[in-house]
């Protein structure tokens, strides 16, 4: 089951969507936000990334005031599943797709509003607008069957991108399924297919692995 923002927000410690340890104290809080502000700030007239610059900035404001907050217990609330008790799935078909390179996620996207409302299913959907040819999708659902990935996002940074709204969790898990063959950062990878800006990552102290 894919998390929305706000679940991601409620999974994840305001610790970790500031990027800090869980051990951190509230002035150690207050630094980071007031650092990775101020580099926010320089993008928010950014054209491309202003309005995720922007979005960053309301998580990490809202982390900030939980923690301050008299009532918060510095206590993970979670962080995500441990390898002992994740649960691995086939991708889905719209993520195998722009996984192979065929699709961009914003013809998916285009795909799935159309089968939302057609009620058709997505291979066919994909098919009708030409995203696919029918040997394509033929092959795409073969290879759909011989690759388990995790059924959530694993990767730290990963969900602390997903919780501040700036990528979705299929992005991440599209990554995830690159990094089995690319030994490279997760955020390296989604910078690579265009989803994170590197000045972006590099506002909120995410490593490009550069």
């Amino acid at each position: 089951m894919v998390l929305s923002a706000e679940e991601y927000c409620l999974d994840i410690s305001p610790y970790a969507i500031l990027g800090l340890d869980e051990n951190a104290e509230v002035a150690d809080a207050e630094a980071a936000f007031g650092r990775i502000t101020a580099s926010l700030n320089e993008l928010k007239e950014d054209e491309r990334h202003g309005a995720l610059a922007k979005k960053a900035l309301e998580k990490m404001a809202e982390a900030l005031s939980q923690i301050k907050d008299a009532g918060f217990q510095n206590v993970s609330t979670g962080g995500g599943s441990s390898k002992e008790d994740l649960d691995f799935t086939h991708p889905r078909l719209g993520q195998i797709c722009v996984a192979s390179g065929l699709i961009s996620m914003e013809q998916l996207s285009e795909a799935v509003e159309e089968q939302l409302n057609s009620g058709m299913p997505l291979g066919e959907v994909l098919q009708d607008k030409q995203f696919l040819s029918p040997l394509q999708l033929e092959g795409l659902l073969l290879g759909q069957e011989m690759i388990d990935i995790p059924s959530q996002c694993t990767d730290p940074d990963g969900r602390r991108l997903i919780a501040l709204d700036i990528v979705t969790e299929d992005m991440v898990l599209i990554a995830q399924m690159e990094q089995k063959s690319l030994n490279q950062p997760l955020v390296a990878l989604l910078e690579r297919r265009g989803w994170v800006n590197e000045r972006l990552a590099h506002a909120l102290e995410m490593d490009l692995g550069n």
